[in-house]
């Protein structure tokens, strides 16, 4: 599947920024880029994610990123809302994922998603919490 980015970012130190478009761009790159590592780097060191089902943060939200993206499967993202207010940004997602099991089976997985963003001392935004809940797929099951 072909993508059409118009956005830029730095991997070694990525910016989500507050601007809702613009940081969906960004995450939806990095996420199907299929790299675990550059995709946790979008993420603070004490983030919570709640994508395996149950909130994981640091070495276990590292190691389950690398497991899952490197299958290679692919998002699709929409905002539905963004609010930012001073240093933290509240986003709403509805989004799809379309991946392959390891039986070879396509698989599906579609929900909404809440994520809050803080912006760092660096002026960099970062995930502080991503909250994906699956209406259908891998934790709705």
């Amino acid at each position: 599947m072909a993508f059409d980015y118009t956005v830029d970012f730095d991997p070694e130190n990525p910016d989500l920024t507050s601007d809702a478009e613009v940081a969906n761009e960004i995450f939806l790159q990095v996420f199907n880029s299929g790299d675990g590592e550059l995709f946790n780097r979008l993420y603070l060191d004490d983030s919570i994610s709640n994508f395996s089902g149950e909130p994981l943060s640091g070495a276990a939200r590292l190691a389950f990123f690398k497991e899952f993206l490197s299958s290679k499967p692919t998002l699709k993202a929409k905002i539905t809302f963004s609010y930012v207010a001073g240093d933290v940004a509240l986003m709403g997602v509805d989004y799809s994922i379309q991946g392959t099991a390891p039986d070879g089976s396509p698989t599906l997985l579609q929900g909404v998603c809440t994520d809050v963003l803080r912006r760092q001392k660096d002026g960099r935004w970062l995930m502080a919490i991503d909250r994906p809940v699956a209406a259908k797929g891998l934790v709705a099951e």
